[in-house]
Protein backbone atom coordinates (compact mmCIF):
# COMPACT_ATOMS: atom_id res chain seq x y z
CA UNK A 1 0.00 0.00 0.00
CA UNK A 2 1.42 3.63 -0.63
CA UNK A 3 1.50 6.80 0.75
CA UNK A 4 -1.27 8.15 -1.05
CA UNK A 5 -3.68 5.16 -0.86
CA UNK A 6 -3.78 5.57 3.07
CA UNK A 7 -4.66 9.62 2.87
CA UNK A 8 -7.88 10.72 3.40
CA UNK A 9 -10.32 10.67 0.46
CA UNK A 10 -11.62 14.25 1.49
CA UNK A 11 -10.17 17.52 0.97
CA UNK A 12 -9.82 21.01 1.86
CA UNK A 13 -8.13 23.80 0.05
CA UNK A 14 -7.80 27.09 0.80
CA UNK A 15 -7.43 29.65 -2.49
CA UNK A 16 -7.58 32.74 -0.44
CA UNK A 17 -8.43 33.93 3.05
CA UNK A 18 -8.37 37.41 4.46
CA UNK A 19 -10.73 40.75 4.11
CA UNK A 20 -9.16 41.23 0.36
CA UNK A 21 -10.73 37.59 -0.65
CA UNK A 22 -12.10 34.05 0.85
CA UNK A 23 -12.78 31.05 -1.21
CA UNK A 24 -12.58 27.53 -0.23
CA UNK A 25 -12.77 23.64 -1.69
CA UNK A 26 -14.10 20.91 0.23
CA UNK A 27 -14.38 17.60 -1.05
CA UNK A 28 -12.91 14.97 -2.64
CA UNK A 29 -10.19 15.59 -5.33
CA UNK A 30 -12.23 15.04 -8.48
CA UNK A 31 -15.24 16.64 -6.84
CA UNK A 32 -17.15 19.17 -4.17
CA UNK A 33 -17.48 22.43 -3.35
CA UNK A 34 -16.48 25.86 -3.41
CA UNK A 35 -17.67 28.12 0.06
CA UNK A 36 -17.52 31.65 -0.93
CA UNK A 37 -16.21 33.67 -4.17
CA UNK A 38 -14.27 36.44 -2.65
CA UNK A 39 -11.73 36.76 -5.25
CA UNK A 40 -12.51 36.91 -8.79
CA UNK A 41 -13.51 34.42 -11.48
CA UNK A 42 -10.21 34.41 -13.11
CA UNK A 43 -8.51 33.86 -9.93
CA UNK A 44 -10.82 30.94 -8.70
CA UNK A 45 -11.02 29.54 -12.04
CA UNK A 46 -6.52 29.49 -12.23
CA UNK A 47 -7.02 28.19 -8.11
CA UNK A 48 -9.03 25.21 -9.78
CA UNK A 49 -6.62 24.70 -12.48
CA UNK A 50 -3.49 24.58 -9.56
CA UNK A 51 -5.38 21.72 -8.38
CA UNK A 52 -6.03 19.58 -10.85
CA UNK A 53 -10.27 21.20 -10.91
CA UNK A 54 -11.99 22.65 -12.86
CA UNK A 55 -15.80 24.18 -12.78
CA UNK A 56 -16.76 21.26 -13.81
CA UNK A 57 -15.93 19.44 -10.55
CA UNK A 58 -17.99 21.74 -8.84
CA UNK A 59 -21.33 20.69 -7.61
CA UNK A 60 -22.18 24.08 -5.85
CA UNK A 61 -21.41 27.14 -3.97
CA UNK A 62 -21.90 27.58 -0.84
CA UNK A 63 -21.78 31.50 0.38
CA UNK A 64 -21.68 32.11 4.30
CA UNK A 65 -22.64 35.80 4.14
CA UNK A 66 -23.31 38.77 1.32
CA UNK A 67 -19.95 41.07 2.08
CA UNK A 68 -17.74 41.53 -0.77
CA UNK A 69 -14.46 39.42 0.25
CA UNK A 70 -16.86 36.68 -0.08
CA UNK A 71 -18.95 37.12 -3.08
CA UNK A 72 -17.00 39.75 -5.10
CA UNK A 73 -16.23 36.46 -8.08
CA UNK A 74 -19.81 35.28 -7.81
CA UNK A 75 -21.71 37.00 -10.52
CA UNK A 76 -19.32 36.00 -13.48
CA UNK A 77 -18.00 32.66 -12.12
CA UNK A 78 -21.56 31.61 -12.29
CA UNK A 79 -22.37 33.61 -15.38
CA UNK A 80 -19.70 31.41 -16.95
CA UNK A 81 -20.63 28.38 -15.76
CA UNK A 82 -23.92 28.10 -14.54
CA UNK A 83 -23.83 26.69 -10.39
CA UNK A 84 -26.32 25.73 -7.54
CA UNK A 85 -25.89 28.82 -5.36
CA UNK A 86 -26.67 27.51 -1.47
CA UNK A 87 -27.10 30.49 1.35
CA UNK A 88 -29.37 31.51 4.39
CA UNK A 89 -32.67 33.53 2.60
CA UNK A 90 -31.09 36.71 3.72
CA UNK A 91 -28.20 36.26 2.26
CA UNK A 92 -29.81 35.21 -1.11
CA UNK A 93 -32.18 38.35 -0.46
CA UNK A 94 -28.86 40.53 -0.14
CA UNK A 95 -26.95 39.21 -3.46
CA UNK A 96 -30.06 40.30 -5.30
CA UNK A 97 -29.42 43.98 -4.26
CA UNK A 98 -25.57 43.74 -3.79
CA UNK A 99 -23.70 45.58 -6.39
CA UNK A 100 -21.32 43.33 -7.14
CA UNK A 101 -24.11 40.12 -7.10
CA UNK A 102 -27.51 42.21 -8.21
CA UNK A 103 -27.06 40.20 -11.50
CA UNK A 104 -26.26 36.90 -10.50
CA UNK A 105 -28.83 34.36 -11.67
CA UNK A 106 -31.77 33.89 -9.40
CA UNK A 107 -32.67 30.47 -10.66
CA UNK A 108 -29.32 29.24 -9.53
CA UNK A 109 -30.61 30.12 -5.55
CA UNK A 110 -31.04 27.35 -3.16
CA UNK A 111 -32.07 28.53 0.48
CA UNK A 112 -30.45 26.71 3.47
CA UNK A 113 -32.16 26.02 6.49
CA UNK A 114 -29.68 27.04 9.67
CA UNK A 115 -29.30 23.56 11.33
CA UNK A 116 -30.83 21.18 9.18
CA UNK A 117 -28.44 18.89 6.98
CA UNK A 118 -28.16 18.67 3.12
CA UNK A 119 -26.30 16.68 0.76
CA UNK A 120 -24.25 17.52 -2.45
CA UNK A 121 -21.77 15.24 -4.07
CA UNK A 122 -21.88 12.75 -1.14
CA UNK A 123 -21.19 15.22 1.05
CA UNK A 124 -23.36 15.97 4.32
CA UNK A 125 -23.71 20.06 4.82
CA UNK A 126 -24.93 21.55 7.71
CA UNK A 127 -25.25 25.50 8.04
CA UNK A 128 -25.47 27.17 11.37
CA UNK A 129 -26.12 30.89 12.45
CA UNK A 130 -22.97 33.12 13.43
CA UNK A 131 -22.64 36.20 15.13
CA UNK A 132 -21.87 38.64 11.85
CA UNK A 133 -23.09 41.63 10.21
CA UNK A 134 -23.59 40.53 6.89
CA UNK A 135 -27.13 39.71 5.76
CA UNK A 136 -28.15 35.94 6.53
CA UNK A 137 -24.24 34.91 7.95
CA UNK A 138 -23.96 31.21 8.39
CA UNK A 139 -20.85 28.56 8.72
CA UNK A 140 -20.88 25.10 7.29
CA UNK A 141 -20.13 21.89 8.68
CA UNK A 142 -19.21 18.89 6.57
CA UNK A 143 -19.16 15.28 7.22
CA UNK A 144 -17.80 12.72 4.43
CA UNK A 145 -17.49 8.83 5.62
CA UNK A 146 -16.68 9.22 8.97
CA UNK A 147 -14.32 12.81 8.45
CA UNK A 148 -15.80 16.41 9.36
CA UNK A 149 -14.43 19.18 9.03
CA UNK A 150 -15.93 22.68 10.47
CA UNK A 151 -15.70 26.18 8.65
CA UNK A 152 -16.63 29.08 10.70
CA UNK A 153 -15.14 32.57 9.83
CA UNK A 154 -16.50 36.03 10.03
CA UNK A 155 -18.01 35.71 13.80
CA UNK A 156 -18.17 38.37 16.63
CA UNK A 157 -18.29 35.96 19.46
CA UNK A 158 -18.23 31.85 19.81
CA UNK A 159 -22.06 31.37 21.00
CA UNK A 160 -23.36 27.88 22.20
CA UNK A 161 -24.30 26.69 18.68
CA UNK A 162 -21.23 27.78 16.75
CA UNK A 163 -18.74 26.29 19.57
CA UNK A 164 -20.92 22.72 19.26
CA UNK A 165 -20.26 23.12 15.85
CA UNK A 166 -16.56 22.80 15.98
CA UNK A 167 -16.43 20.44 18.88
CA UNK A 168 -18.06 18.04 16.42
CA UNK A 169 -15.68 18.28 14.30
CA UNK A 170 -11.96 16.48 13.88
CA UNK A 171 -10.85 19.15 11.11
CA UNK A 172 -11.39 23.24 12.11
CA UNK A 173 -11.04 26.35 9.83
CA UNK A 174 -11.34 29.00 12.47
CA UNK A 175 -11.44 32.74 12.40
CA UNK A 176 -8.18 34.15 14.25
CA UNK A 177 -8.42 38.11 12.85
CA UNK A 178 -6.86 40.61 14.49
CA UNK A 179 -4.49 41.20 17.31
CA UNK A 180 -5.80 43.42 19.87
CA UNK A 181 -3.04 45.23 20.55
CA UNK A 182 -2.53 45.95 16.61
CA UNK A 183 -6.04 47.19 16.37
CA UNK A 184 -6.32 49.62 18.88
CA UNK A 185 -2.95 51.42 17.90
CA UNK A 186 -3.41 51.30 14.17
CA UNK A 187 -5.24 53.81 12.25
CA UNK A 188 -8.28 52.57 11.23
CA UNK A 189 -10.92 55.35 12.36
CA UNK A 190 -12.67 54.55 15.96
CA UNK A 191 -16.04 53.11 14.45
CA UNK A 192 -14.28 50.74 12.05
CA UNK A 193 -12.42 49.46 15.42
CA UNK A 194 -15.43 49.00 17.22
CA UNK A 195 -17.12 47.47 14.64
CA UNK A 196 -14.34 44.63 13.86
CA UNK A 197 -13.90 43.73 17.61
CA UNK A 198 -17.88 44.15 18.65
CA UNK A 199 -20.12 41.25 18.83
CA UNK A 200 -20.68 41.19 15.20
CA UNK A 201 -17.49 41.80 13.77
CA UNK A 202 -14.68 39.16 14.08
CA UNK A 203 -12.88 37.18 16.32
CA UNK A 204 -9.75 38.19 17.84
CA UNK A 205 -6.44 35.75 18.33
CA UNK A 206 -6.72 35.56 21.73
CA UNK A 207 -10.39 34.72 21.84
CA UNK A 208 -9.78 31.98 18.92
CA UNK A 209 -6.90 31.09 20.74
CA UNK A 210 -8.66 30.39 24.31
CA UNK A 211 -11.53 28.55 23.12
CA UNK A 212 -9.07 26.14 20.47
CA UNK A 213 -7.31 25.49 23.61
CA UNK A 214 -10.38 24.58 25.74
CA UNK A 215 -11.86 22.32 23.77
CA UNK A 216 -8.32 20.64 21.83
CA UNK A 217 -8.22 16.75 21.87
CA UNK A 218 -6.17 14.73 20.48
CA UNK A 219 -8.87 13.07 17.67
CA UNK A 220 -8.40 16.93 16.25
CA UNK A 221 -6.53 16.51 12.10
CA UNK A 222 -6.22 20.42 11.24
CA UNK A 223 -6.53 23.27 12.98
CA UNK A 224 -6.24 26.07 10.10
CA UNK A 225 -6.94 29.86 11.41
CA UNK A 226 -8.26 31.86 8.46
CA UNK A 227 -9.28 35.48 8.01
CA UNK A 228 -6.12 37.12 9.72
CA UNK A 229 -6.13 41.00 9.22
CA UNK A 230 -3.68 42.30 6.88
CA UNK A 231 -3.70 45.40 8.80
CA UNK A 232 -4.08 44.07 12.54
CA UNK A 233 -2.42 41.06 12.44
CA UNK A 234 0.39 38.81 11.06
CA UNK A 235 0.80 34.90 11.27
CA UNK A 236 3.62 34.87 13.91
CA UNK A 237 1.36 36.34 16.29
CA UNK A 238 -2.04 34.13 15.74
CA UNK A 239 -0.01 31.49 16.08
CA UNK A 240 2.08 32.26 19.30
CA UNK A 241 -1.41 33.55 20.45
CA UNK A 242 -2.23 29.71 20.27
CA UNK A 243 0.38 28.32 21.58
CA UNK A 244 0.30 30.34 24.22
CA UNK A 245 -2.88 29.27 25.15
CA UNK A 246 -1.43 25.51 25.24
CA UNK A 247 0.95 26.04 27.72
CA UNK A 248 -1.22 28.15 29.99
CA UNK A 249 -4.55 25.47 29.91
CA UNK A 250 -1.46 22.64 29.66
CA UNK A 251 -2.17 20.66 26.00
CA UNK A 252 -0.24 18.96 25.16
CA UNK A 253 -0.50 18.49 21.43
CA UNK A 254 -0.53 14.91 19.63
CA UNK A 255 2.00 14.46 17.02
CA UNK A 256 -0.50 13.75 14.22
CA UNK A 257 -2.20 17.55 14.53
CA UNK A 258 -1.47 20.10 12.39
CA UNK A 259 -1.81 23.95 13.02
CA UNK A 260 -1.41 26.74 10.55
CA UNK A 261 -2.48 30.01 9.37
CA UNK A 262 -3.99 29.98 5.95
CA UNK A 263 -2.26 32.27 2.92
CA UNK A 264 -4.11 35.36 2.03
CA UNK A 265 -3.75 35.24 -1.40
CA UNK A 266 -2.40 31.69 -2.36
CA UNK A 267 -3.60 28.13 -2.46
CA UNK A 268 -2.41 25.67 0.25
CA UNK A 269 -2.89 22.60 -1.95
CA UNK A 270 -5.15 19.80 -0.40
CA UNK A 271 -5.40 19.35 2.97
CA UNK A 272 -6.60 15.80 3.61
CA UNK A 273 -9.35 15.54 6.01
Amino acid sequence: MDLFSCLSPFVFCSFASGSSGNCYYVGRQDEGVLVDVGITAQQTVKCLKENDLCMNNIKAILITHDHIDHVKGLEALTKETPVPIYAHSECLLGLTKGKATKKVDTALFHEVEPLQPFEVAGITIEAFPVMHDGNGAVGYRFGFEGHTLTIATDIGMLDRIVKEQIRRSDNIVIESNYDLEMLERGNYPYLLKQRIAGPFGHLSNIESARFVAEMYHPGIKNIMLCHLSENNNTPELAMQCLYRQFQLKHVRLDVNTSIFPLPRHKSTGFVYL
